[in-house]
This record gives C-alpha cells, sequence and structure tokens, in this order.
C-alpha cells in the first residue's frame, strides 16, 4: 500500500541522474536496505476428472491454500539470517482467504512446537536483539519442555522484524493450470513493475527452498549489499542463485527431518562439497537490484539502456548453461570475469532445494557420499 496510482510520489522520488552517489535510492549500509524474498503464486490442487484443477475451498476445509508446506522450515533461516526483510507470499486470488486464515493459524503457534528440536537459540530474546546473524551452527538439536511458555511464531518475527505480505493474483485458474511452474512467468513481471519502488532489491525463490550462508560472518543482507552498493561491488543489475538440490523422500517429509537435512548438509565439509560439485542440478533463480530492471523472468532480470543506473551493468552472459559452467571452471577464459560476477559464489550462499520429486539419486537428503 505504499505506492499511489498514478506513480507520482516515486517518479519525484527517484533521481534524474541515475547516479549512485547521489540517488536517493541507494541505501548506506545493508541495516538500511530494504530486501524482499518472493515466493509462489502457491495454491492447492487436486485431480477432477482426471485432471489437474484448482482445488476448490468449499470442497475441502482442510486445504491449506496458497501456503506452502515447506513454509514454515524455510522461514527458520530467513529469521536466522536476513533480519529486517520481508517475505512475500503470492497466492491465487480464489484461495486468498483461505491462505490468510491458514497463515494467521501459523502466526499464532508457539515455536516450540513448530521447532521442536532446532529452536533453542530462538527462545533466548537477547541473542535475537542483539544478534544480525544467528549461524546455522548455533542451532542445534535439543527437546524443549512444551509446558514452558514460548514465543508464537508472529512474536518472533517481530522480535526479528522480519515482516509476511501476502499479495493474491487475480489470473484465470487457466494460468496456473496449464503453464509452466504455475503461472510464476506471469507473475514476475507484475513483481518488477508493482514493487521495485518498494524494495531496493527483490529475490525470487522456490516455496521449498531454503537460502544458506557459506559464512558465519554475514547475514543475506550484508552479502546482497556487497554485491549491489558496496565498494566492491559488481555492479550487476541482477544475479543468479547457486541452486543445490537435495530429495526430500517421503518418510522424511516432515519439519523436524527437512531441517535436520539442511542441517546435516551446511555443517559436513564433505557432505556440502559433495553436493556443490554433483547436485547443481538446475538453473537458480534471480536476485536483482530493483532500481535497474524493466522486469523479471524467473531465472534473469530484463533490462533496458534506460533503466540502468550509471555505472551498473547488464551482467546477464549471452551463452548457454553449458558454455557459461565451461567458462566458469576455465578461469583463464576472457568471458570468466563476466560470468562469475554474474552468478553469487558458493562463497556467500545458496539456495538448497529441497524438493519432493527425485531427479538424482545420490541428491537426497541423509545421503552418504
Amino acid at each position: 500500500m505504499s505506492h499511489d496510482d498514478d506513480r507520482s510520489a516515486i517518479a519525484n522520488g527517484l533521481s534524474t541522474s541515475w547516479n549512485d552517489i547521489d540517488s536517493k535510492f541507494v541505501p548506506s549500509n545493508h541495516h538500511e536496505m530494504s530486501l524482499a524474498h518472493v515466493e509462489g503464486p502457491g495454491y492447492d490442487q487436486s485431480e477432477y476428472r482426471g485432471h489437474i484443477s484448482l482445488k476448490s475451498m468449499n470442497a475441502d476445509k482442510l486445504s491449506k491454500g496458497g501456503i506452502h508446506p515447506r513454509l514454515v522450515s524455510n522461514l527458520f533461516h530467513l529469521i536466522r539470517n536476513a533480519p529486517g526483510s520481508t517475505h512475500m507470499v503470492a497466492v491465487v486470488d480464489g484461495q486468498a482467504q483461505r491462505s490468510y486464515n491458514v497463515m494467521l493459524m501459523l502466526l499464532n503457534t508457539s515455536i516450540s512446537d513448530l521447532f521442536k528440536m532446532y529452536g533453542k537459540v530462538f527462545r533466548n530474546v537477547g541473542t535475537l536483539n542483539d544478534q544480525d546473524l544467528i549461524p546455522i551452527s548455533s542451532m542445534n538439536p535439543i527437546d524443549v519442555n512444551s509446558s514452558q511458555p514460548s514465543m508464537t511464531l508472529l512474536e518472533l518475527l517481530r522480535i526479528r522484524k522480519i515482516k509476511i505480505h501476502m499479495v493474491p493474483i487475480i489470473t484465470p485458474s487457466l494460468v496456473f493450470e496449464k503453464t509452466v511452474c504455475g503461472g510464476q512467468y506471469t507473475f514476475t513481471p507484475y513483481l518488477a513493475a508493482r514493487y521495485s519502488a518498494d524494495y531496493q532489491v527483490i529475490m525470487y525463490i522456490d516455496g521449498d527452498t531454503a537460502m544458506v550462508e557459506s559464512s558465519n560472518k554475514r547475514t543475506l543482507n550484508e552479502i546482497l549489499y556487497d554485491r549491489f552498493f558496496g565498494q566492491k561491488s559488481s555492479k550487476c543489475a541482477g544475479h543468479r542463485m547457486r541452486l543445490i538440490e537435495q530429495y526430500v523422500k517421503p518418510e522424511y517429509n516432515n519439519n523436524e527431518a527437512v531441517l535436520q537435512c539442511t542441517q546435516n548438509l551446511a555443517l559436513d565439509k564433505k557432505k556440502w562439497q559433495y553436493a556443490l560439485k554433483n547436485c547443481h542440478l538446475k538453473e537458480g533463480h534471480i536476485v536483482a537490484r530493483t532500481d535497474s530492471v524493466y522486469a523479471f523472468s524467473v531465472h534473469h532480470p530484463d533490462t533496458l539502456d534506460g533503466y540502468l543506473p550509471e555505472g551498473v551493468d547488464d551482467c546477464k552472459p549471452p551463452y548457454s548453461k553449458m558454455e557459461q559452467n565451461a567458462m566458469l571452471r576455465d578461469i583463464e577464459h576472457e568471458q570468466h570475469e563476466l560470468i562469475s560476477r554474474y552468478y553469487l559464489g558458493e562463497d556467500e550462499f545458496v539456495q538448497l532445494h529441497l524438493r519432493n520429486r527425485e531427479r538424482k539419486a545420490e541428491c537426497a537428503c541423509f545421503f552418504e557420499p
């Protein structure tokens, strides 16, 4: 609700010179940087007469609507490493009310119930207030006495200054039933057009991913500030994230097992290096400076010359994925620097895809390399 319909307030607030030094849009540090991580559109499905169809909320009172089953485990990591950011959830308009009710119920649930084994650090209010990054190494499993009073997820998010923003998407259900990725490709251009003035950096993610930092020193906010605005900035309008897949078998399809899978992978150097080498199975999603994009696609930002601030480049390499991977391996290649500028490195953070379908047998939770 931060914009006006004729965009006059936005236009008046933007720098006419598109110069990073003078622009009011550029934050002076990572605490000032406004970051949104966006998933969706999410929706519930069922089969009707042999075809996938959007599930009726009236027919199924137990439906979760557009709330992804992995939301709780994904928020766990964003609470740790992205304080002060916004988690935006796009949902199908016809399922928005049910999604909202489910979200409210979730927000009012005790963290002792949501994070039974891994929520110990979240019970220390001093740590939550004083520590930017809560390292994944400190999230040791421990049984918590459920009879002890515990804050709710809503209270925890407020302490970490993380907002939840639900966006109903008014689009015919056919778009979600018949298009690739359930309408993501139609949603992302709207995302750029509607929210570019509200956030300086927008990160598009899958609903079943976890953002895992590779260092115990910097939050996602700090990493992205350094990439986009810091003294050592790559000066790229957007970056593609490194996407590592882990298959969650049906017997592990619960919140505690998913958190344990992430914990095991992140803290075991042998498993981590194995996954980085063998489980980078598809293209990662995009994170972009919003003053530099004409529109988002799921995997890259579309930019126009007139949209690029002075000194910022559209670094998207004009090569196939195979060619890019070869150039990344060959540090002597003349295009190596350009491609490495565009991709977020494994020493920054990775997008861990905890999917429910197997693509490669050894890329699975609790697999021992």
